[in-house]
């Protein structure tokens, strides 16, 4: 007696084609956004008006809000949510098969947790913090760079946030360059072990340099002080936040 298989689901009839969409999206644009974010980030190394002018710029392209819709948040949040679908259908047997690729992807599945939950608390800490009746953003231009010091100082303390910032910025940068590894084996770039190597060193020393430009700027923003570089006017309410903090020479 035959019978009637279950009829499949909109997700199991374009499998093929979600696994491509999330392992492209992946790469472009939310991992070229990702660079992008990072050497903005790393500009406060070089200083508060340097920061400010790098950011700046962004701030005034034109339809900035559709490209960040179109380009940034509906690819991260497709990424995101399918990655979710992929990693609560996936086994690990890392810990029986305890092989390097075994290891990496489970570490790529715990990582895209921990990156969703980072970026979410990203987001609601400065891009959207205004909900929450916080000093909006473009209030502060075109003082950025004291808009973002002045939003490691809200709620928790600096160094709680450093550690956030920190377990967010590894799993994000991992995540992203293994990922990189993953997105040429699956689209045939890489077909043999030695390409294979070739992909998986050029994504470390990528993820070195991201990790070296996020932890650069993160010590910049914690160590600012308000005579490190140029100052808004005292009047500025984000001034008057980190007068109230450090003091005035």
């Amino acid at each position: 007696m035959s019978t009637i298989a279950a009829p499949q689901s909109l997700l199991d009839r374009h499998h093929f084609l979600l696994r491509r969409l999330h392992s492209l999206t992946g790469i472009v644009p939310v991992g070229a956004f990702l660079i992008n974010h990072m050497l903005t980030n790393y500009e406060a190394w070089e200083g508060a008006e340097r920061f400010d002018g790098h950011v700046g710029l962004i701030h005034q392209l034109p339809f900035l809000l559709l490209i960040e819709v179109g380009f940034i948040f509906l690819p991260l949040a497709f990424h995101a949510a399918y990655g979710i679908v992929i990693a609560l259908q996936g086994r690990s047997n890392a810990t029986k098969y305890p092989y390097m690729d075994n290891w990496r992807y489970s570490l790529q599945r715990l990582t895209a947790w921990i990156t969703v939950a980072f970026v979410l608390v990203h987001l609601v800490h400065f891009r959207f913090a205004h909900w929450f009746g916080v000093l909006d953003y473009k209030e502060a231009n075109p003082y950025f760079f004291f808009f973002t010091r002045q939003g490691f100082e809200l709620l928790l303390p600096m160094g709680l946030w450093m550690v956030i910032y920190s377990i967010g910025l590894i799993a994000a940068v991992f995540h992203f360059c293994n990922g990189i590894v993953t997105f040429c084996i699956t689209w045939g770039i890489t077909i043999n072990v030695p390409s294979r190597q070739k992909a998986s060193i050029a994504a470390a020393g990528l993820g070195v340099v991201l990790l070296a430009w996020g932890f650069m700027s993160l010590y910049a923003l914690a160590n600012f002080t308000p005579d490190a570089g140029a100052t808004p006017p005292n009047d500025h309410p984000i001034m008057q936040h980190v007068i109230t903090d450090h003091g005035t020479e």
